[in-house]
């Protein structure tokens, strides 16, 4: 981490007046009285500076007049956040719905409709230094190794990072090549889970000058294999027609510890020194990921059990490319990143329970499409294979020197190309009534009868979706005195919108539908900042965020289903934050109140009976209220104690869509979430440095999907309460971890962690899917199905800079 002074021209200014405003003796004895700790003394070291890049140009943390939070490389490196769950649990007012390995949704002050929005637009951006790797649903998971710092930036950044940034950003800040001489690491993990298999983790960098003062490279490498923990148990299918007696080893056998995943990747990046005032910067990145077998747990067999009838499998790869040129232009600096991103993602998922269902109903069913359906209780797999190109662009001026104004000025362009061909597939289909009633409609219908590529595929969605926006950004800051400044930012966006939506059924019947949308808009920001003193500063915000319109299929809006175009959404964010220090910098106190109103925001609804009766619409308005408090104390020379708390109260606030209502909390919001790390030095211990870290985080029940939260008359009582409505309820999630560590002199490290420390069964996300399934044949598995924490696990790690 940069730890300079290079604080904006405001802050050097002030450090030089002589109007220091004396400690206000309330807020010092509330700080001793919450922190337990007696901060009156001795002196002790300084908290440390957190330089960020959130608003394109470098800032103290504690003069950014927005709410940011920040995890340092040595923060990383004690917690082991090398994936994005661990990253998460550290951030204040952000969550996450895992709901298979790779696959995660992130949702920030409680702004969500929901983990299925597979059409709509990811509320939340994640960057990569400069690089845009936004996805929905399925986010990039960036490997935490060898990173700078990790930023979260809570609150509509759509000014800066467009219309994915409607809830908040999360950039991973890496190292970068330098040119002080050949220095790297190596680091191996090894990982013993109780009751599973083993893992391990391998990663290192190395930093290499080519050309003095001119050239320098960093490349970097990881590879990693988590250890399976969730058992396959045996059992029938719904229908009792099959087993999993080939999976599992024979009738009443057990397939132990079978999920298992692996990661592997790595990244290079030259840095060009041109000349005094210019440089490059050339960096690729890729990723791949692979995942087999069972991650969810059935409550109804135990902790990390379940019933399969197939392996799940999961492929993920990615890279990425970009080139950064900056440049002195006396006036301003000039900076032009031109990326390039492609992902693909296969995956195969067990079917069986829905397919038995859907086989159960359509059996008995009388009817010209009855037969269609019925695949005979075959056993069934659901695939997707998943394609993401995107082209992007950004031009920006930030000014230079000591003035009363400052600004930032840009303009965006990306091309994004997504497709994804989806569908299930059966065993013997050309044997089933479905086979033989498709072949039937097409005689009698005279249609030409094109085949699929596998002639086992029942169903098949092929979805393909262009995006372009163009965008203008810039945002002006001037000192209206030596104590108040005023910040305005604007973005004005256009976007393009193509998609194609092709459904086909037994032997590719062909449905598809085409839409085209143009749209364009603008938000704004404006900020108000007041500097007490030197060490405190509180501010006011108003900030915009939005996601784009577009066009919903022609077929659904003449049925009259949905409209044929729906809105953009916008979110209103209005912050009060304080951002203080205190007693020298050993104590920071951060703490921002919001509330945010989101207008017409777009959900997804679909119909019982007509395939295409689907689409977006926007539902109405919904409203969240709450409150952040970052905490930060160095309580003696070698103790320091962080810890974040959120609060907050997420609600719709229009009865339009059949599932939502009025006053029903949002998904994926829990109304509460805290983080707290203790961290010790012990100087001299074993011939190094040795620190003992723990940290813990928590997070309150949540719903995840709308279609599971209660309704107000849910229970009998009418205390608003839903007694015993538990179905698609996420329990409240609790980790922890304790790490000890000694650097030796060498430079030699040995960590020794335990993740989980408490051994607790708990997860983010619960899938409901198969519920109502299992019901229609009175069997209690597959119901409230989760994917939980690795159990307690044990981790040695030896580390060796040089």
């Amino acid at each position: 981490m940069e730890l300079k002074d290079r604080d904006n021209y405001q802050t050097r200014r002030l450090i030089h007046q002589n109007h220091h405003f004396n400690k206000v003796p309330l807020a010092v004895a509330i700080a001793s009285v919450l922190m337990g700790v007696n901060v009156s003394a001795e002196p002790v070291k300084a908290l440390e500076e957190i330089i960020v890049t959130a608003t394109k140009r470098e800032v103290n943390i504690q003069n950014v007049a927005q709410s940011i939070s920040a995890l340092s490389s040595d923060d990383l490196k004690k917690m082991r956040a090398i994936d994005m769950k661990g990253v998460i649990n550290a951030f204040s007012g952000v969550s996450l719905a895992s709901t298979a390995p790779q696959q995660h949704s992130i949702t920030m002050r409680g702004l969500s409709s929901g983990t299925g929005e597979w059409y709509s637009d990811s509320q939340v951006a994640v960057y990569l230094d400069e690089q845009p790797m936004t996805t929905a649903s399925q986010q990039v998971n960036v490997r935490g190794v060898d990173m700078e710092r990790i930023e979260s930036l809570q609150g509509p950044q759509g000014t800066m990072y467009g219309s994915s940034s409607q809830a908040g950003t999360i950039r991973y800040i890496s190292n970068k090549p330098n040119h002080n001489g050949i220095s790297g690491q190596l680091e191996t993990s090894y990982g013993f889970t109780k009751g599973g298999d083993d893992s391990y983790d391998l990663n290192g960098h190395l930093n290499i000058p080519l050309i003095d003062d001119q050239l320098a490279m960093r490349v970097v490498a990881y590879q990693s294999r988590d250890g399976g923990y969730v058992d396959n148990l045996y059992g029938q299918s719904l229908s009792g027609n099959f087993d999993n007696a080939d999976l599992v080893g024979g009738v009443g056998g057990v397939d132990k510890n079978q999920n298992e995943g692996s990661i592997a990747g790595g990244r290079i990046a030259f840095l060009w020194e041109m000349t005094d005032d210019w440089s490059g910067l050339l960096t690729v990145v890729g990723e791949q990921s692979k995942y087999d077998g069972q991650w969810d747990t059935d409550p109804s067999l135990g902790d990390h059990k379940m019933t399969a009838f197939a392996d799940d499998q999961s492929d993920s790869k990615w890279y990425s490319t970009a080139f950064n040129l900056t440049g002195d232009l006396g006036f301003a600096e000039l900076s032009a990143t031109v990326t390039h991103l492609e992902r693909d993602i296969s995956y195969l998922h067990d079917q069986n329970v829905y397919n038995q269902y859907k086989d159960k109903t359509y059996h008995t069913a009388e009817g010209a499409y009855a037969n269609r359906y019925d695949t005979d209780y075959n056993r069934s797999l659901w695939f997707n294979d998943q394609n993401q190109e995107r082209d992007a662009l950004e031009i920006r001026l930030a000014s230079l020197g000591d003035s009363r104004l400052s600004w930032v000025a840009g303009a965006f362009y990306e091309d994004v190309y997504d497709d994804w061909y989806a569908g299930t597939v059966h065993e013997n289909l050309a044997d089933t009534p479905s086979a033989a009633a498709a072949s039937g409609y097409v005689a009698y219908n005279q249609l030409d009868a094109k085949y699929l590529s596998d002639p086992n595929v029942s169903y098949a969605n092929i979805f393909e979706r262009t995006v372009q926006q163009t965008a203008l950004f810039a945002e002006v800051s001037y000192d209206i005195s030596d104590q108040f400044t005023l910040r305005v930012g604007s973005r004005w966006s256009e976007y393009k919108r193509d998609t194609s939506d092709a459904f086909y059924y037994p032997f590719k019947l062909d449905e598809s539908e085409n839409t085209r949308s143009k749209v364009d808009d603008s938000i704004h920001k404006v900020a108000l900042q007041y500097q007490i003193d030197d060490d405190r500063m509180v501010y006011a915000l108003y900030s915009q965020g939005f996601r784009l319109g577009g066009q919903n299929g022609p077929r659904a809006a003449a049925s009259g289903f949905v409209n044929r175009t729906y809105e953009s959404d916008t979110l209103d964010n209005y912050e009060l934050g304080i951002k203080s220090q205190w007693f020298d910098n050993r104590l920071q106190v951060n703490s921002q109140l919001f509330h945010m109103v989101w207008s017409d925001y777009q959900t997804n609804i679909s119909g019982d009976d007509n395939w295409y009766d689907h689409g977006t619409v926007n539902a109405g308005d919904a409203e969240v209220t709450g409150l952040e408090l970052d905490i930060a104390l160095q309580a003696s020379e070698n103790l320091k104690i962080k810890a974040n708390v959120f609060f907050a109260r997420s609600e719709f606030k229009d009865s339009i869509v059949d599932d939502i209502e009025a006053g029903m909390r949002m998904p994926n919001s829990p109304k509460y979430k805290g983080w707290l790390s203790i961290n010790y030095d012990i100087p001299d211990l074993f011939g190094g440095d040795a620190w003992v870290y723990f940290e813990t985080s928590y997070q309150a029940e949540s719903w995840n999907e709308i279609y599971n939260i209660p309704r107000k008359d849910d229970d009998d009582d009418n205390d608003g309460d839903n007694d015993g409505v538990t179905e698609g309820l996420s329990k409240p999630y609790s980790v922890s971890s304790l790490s000890f560590g000694v650097d030796m002199p060498n430079d030699l490290s040995v960590t020794l962690l335990l993740d989980n420390v408490f051994d607790k069964a708990t997860s983010t996300y619960v899938s409901t899917g198969n519920n109502d399934d299992a019901d229609a044949f009175g069997d209690s598995r597959w119901h409230n199905t989760q994917s939980f924490e690795r159990p307690r696990t044990f981790w040695v790690t030896l580390r060796k800079d040089f």
